[in-house]
Protein backbone atom coordinates (compact mmCIF):
# COMPACT_ATOMS: atom_id res chain seq x y z
CA UNK A 1 0.00 0.00 0.00
CA UNK A 2 1.58 3.41 -0.98
CA UNK A 3 -0.22 5.94 0.94
CA UNK A 4 1.02 9.84 1.21
CA UNK A 5 1.30 11.62 3.70
CA UNK A 6 -1.55 13.93 4.66
CA UNK A 7 -0.92 17.48 3.61
CA UNK A 8 -1.89 18.54 7.70
CA UNK A 9 1.10 16.59 8.78
CA UNK A 10 3.96 19.20 9.45
CA UNK A 11 7.78 18.80 10.03
CA UNK A 12 9.88 20.52 13.35
CA UNK A 13 13.25 20.25 13.25
CA UNK A 14 15.04 21.44 16.67
CA UNK A 15 18.69 21.85 16.76
CA UNK A 16 20.87 24.14 19.40
CA UNK A 17 22.37 25.68 16.23
CA UNK A 18 21.44 28.05 14.51
CA UNK A 19 24.28 27.46 11.23
CA UNK A 20 23.00 23.83 11.55
CA UNK A 21 19.59 24.62 11.28
CA UNK A 22 20.34 26.89 8.41
CA UNK A 23 22.13 24.45 6.91
CA UNK A 24 19.45 22.11 7.22
CA UNK A 25 17.02 24.92 5.85
CA UNK A 26 18.78 25.16 2.81
CA UNK A 27 19.07 21.27 2.71
CA UNK A 28 15.22 20.79 2.48
CA UNK A 29 15.05 24.15 0.02
CA UNK A 30 17.43 22.33 -2.44
CA UNK A 31 15.60 19.39 -2.30
CA UNK A 32 12.36 20.95 -3.26
CA UNK A 33 11.05 20.04 0.10
CA UNK A 34 7.21 21.16 -0.05
CA UNK A 35 5.55 20.32 3.31
CA UNK A 36 5.33 22.71 5.84
CA UNK A 37 7.80 22.61 8.37
CA UNK A 38 9.58 24.77 10.65
CA UNK A 39 13.13 24.88 12.60
CA UNK A 40 13.80 25.84 16.40
CA UNK A 41 16.93 26.88 17.89
CA UNK A 42 16.23 24.71 21.48
CA UNK A 43 18.50 23.05 24.00
CA UNK A 44 17.32 19.52 24.25
CA UNK A 45 19.19 19.77 28.05
CA UNK A 46 17.03 22.40 28.81
CA UNK A 47 13.62 21.09 27.58
CA UNK A 48 11.62 21.42 24.15
CA UNK A 49 8.09 22.10 23.72
CA UNK A 50 6.52 18.87 22.29
CA UNK A 51 2.61 18.50 21.62
CA UNK A 52 0.35 16.75 19.37
CA UNK A 53 3.41 14.67 17.84
CA UNK A 54 2.39 11.45 16.04
CA UNK A 55 6.16 10.47 15.79
CA UNK A 56 9.68 12.14 17.42
CA UNK A 57 12.99 11.18 15.14
CA UNK A 58 15.97 11.84 17.44
CA UNK A 59 18.76 10.62 14.89
CA UNK A 60 22.12 10.59 17.16
CA UNK A 61 21.35 13.18 19.33
CA UNK A 62 20.20 11.59 22.93
CA UNK A 63 23.53 10.37 22.78
CA UNK A 64 24.69 14.28 23.17
CA UNK A 65 21.91 15.08 25.96
CA UNK A 66 23.53 14.96 29.69
CA UNK A 67 22.62 11.63 31.13
CA UNK A 68 20.99 13.54 34.08
CA UNK A 69 18.15 15.20 31.42
CA UNK A 70 17.64 12.26 28.76
CA UNK A 71 14.52 10.60 31.43
CA UNK A 72 13.25 13.92 31.44
CA UNK A 73 13.57 14.67 27.65
CA UNK A 74 11.69 11.28 26.98
CA UNK A 75 9.34 11.70 29.50
CA UNK A 76 8.37 15.31 27.66
CA UNK A 77 8.28 13.16 24.51
CA UNK A 78 5.53 10.80 25.78
CA UNK A 79 3.92 13.24 27.42
CA UNK A 80 3.68 15.07 23.37
CA UNK A 81 2.79 12.50 22.14
CA UNK A 82 -0.58 11.59 20.45
CA UNK A 83 -1.83 7.86 21.34
CA UNK A 84 -0.02 5.05 19.55
CA UNK A 85 2.58 7.88 18.74
CA UNK A 86 6.18 6.60 18.61
CA UNK A 87 9.57 7.81 19.23
CA UNK A 88 12.71 6.85 16.84
CA UNK A 89 15.68 6.80 18.39
CA UNK A 90 19.59 6.11 16.37
CA UNK A 91 21.86 5.98 18.30
CA UNK A 92 25.50 5.18 19.11
CA UNK A 93 25.92 2.60 21.93
CA UNK A 94 28.26 0.65 23.99
CA UNK A 95 27.78 -2.89 23.57
CA UNK A 96 26.26 -4.73 26.16
CA UNK A 97 29.77 -7.28 26.86
CA UNK A 98 32.40 -4.53 27.11
CA UNK A 99 34.84 -7.28 25.20
CA UNK A 100 32.99 -6.24 21.76
CA UNK A 101 33.48 -2.60 21.84
CA UNK A 102 37.00 -2.50 20.99
CA UNK A 103 36.18 -4.53 17.63
CA UNK A 104 33.05 -2.47 16.47
CA UNK A 105 35.18 0.50 17.17
CA UNK A 106 37.94 -1.01 14.93
CA UNK A 107 35.43 -1.95 11.99
CA UNK A 108 34.08 1.33 12.22
CA UNK A 109 37.03 3.00 11.98
CA UNK A 110 38.26 0.99 9.00
CA UNK A 111 34.67 1.20 6.78
CA UNK A 112 35.41 4.79 7.49
CA UNK A 113 39.61 4.18 6.28
CA UNK A 114 38.07 2.12 3.07
CA UNK A 115 35.96 5.56 2.64
CA UNK A 116 39.05 7.27 2.24
CA UNK A 117 39.23 9.18 5.67
CA UNK A 118 42.53 9.45 7.35
CA UNK A 119 44.14 8.35 10.51
CA UNK A 120 43.85 12.01 11.52
CA UNK A 121 40.51 13.09 10.10
CA UNK A 122 39.44 10.00 12.59
CA UNK A 123 41.49 10.79 15.41
CA UNK A 124 40.22 14.65 15.31
CA UNK A 125 36.68 13.71 14.96
CA UNK A 126 37.20 10.84 17.99
CA UNK A 127 38.75 13.84 20.03
CA UNK A 128 36.08 16.69 19.30
CA UNK A 129 33.69 13.99 20.51
CA UNK A 130 35.29 12.97 23.46
CA UNK A 131 33.45 13.55 26.60
CA UNK A 132 30.24 15.40 24.54
CA UNK A 133 29.23 12.30 23.07
CA UNK A 134 28.51 9.87 26.17
CA UNK A 135 26.81 6.43 24.59
CA UNK A 136 24.70 4.07 26.49
CA UNK A 137 23.88 0.60 26.40
CA UNK A 138 21.50 -0.82 24.19
CA UNK A 139 19.62 -1.66 27.13
CA UNK A 140 20.27 1.11 29.21
CA UNK A 141 18.19 3.05 26.41
CA UNK A 142 15.52 0.97 26.17
CA UNK A 143 15.36 1.39 30.14
CA UNK A 144 15.13 4.75 29.36
CA UNK A 145 12.25 4.18 27.39
CA UNK A 146 10.33 2.27 29.63
CA UNK A 147 11.12 4.64 32.52
CA UNK A 148 9.74 7.60 30.43
CA UNK A 149 6.39 5.75 29.61
CA UNK A 150 7.12 3.78 26.54
CA UNK A 151 5.62 -0.02 27.33
CA UNK A 152 6.30 -1.47 23.59
CA UNK A 153 10.30 -0.46 22.63
CA UNK A 154 11.69 -2.50 19.87
CA UNK A 155 15.14 -2.49 17.73
CA UNK A 156 14.54 -2.32 14.40
CA UNK A 157 18.03 -1.70 13.28
CA UNK A 158 21.72 -2.70 14.44
CA UNK A 159 25.19 -2.45 12.51
CA UNK A 160 28.06 -2.63 15.04
CA UNK A 161 27.82 -0.03 17.48
CA UNK A 162 24.95 1.75 16.08
CA UNK A 163 21.44 0.39 16.47
CA UNK A 164 17.48 2.30 15.90
CA UNK A 165 14.62 1.58 18.12
CA UNK A 166 11.29 2.55 18.90
CA UNK A 167 9.17 3.45 21.44
CA UNK A 168 5.53 3.41 20.80
CA UNK A 169 3.24 5.32 23.33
Amino acid sequence: MNETIPDHIRFIGVDDSADMLDKCNAKLKDAGFKRPFSLKVADLNKGVEVSNASVVVLCLTLQFVRPINRERLLKNIFDGLLPDGVVIVVEKILAEDSAFNRDFIKYYYDMKRRNHYSDMEIAQKREALENVLIPYKLSENITLLRNAGFSHCEVFFKWYNFTGFIGKK
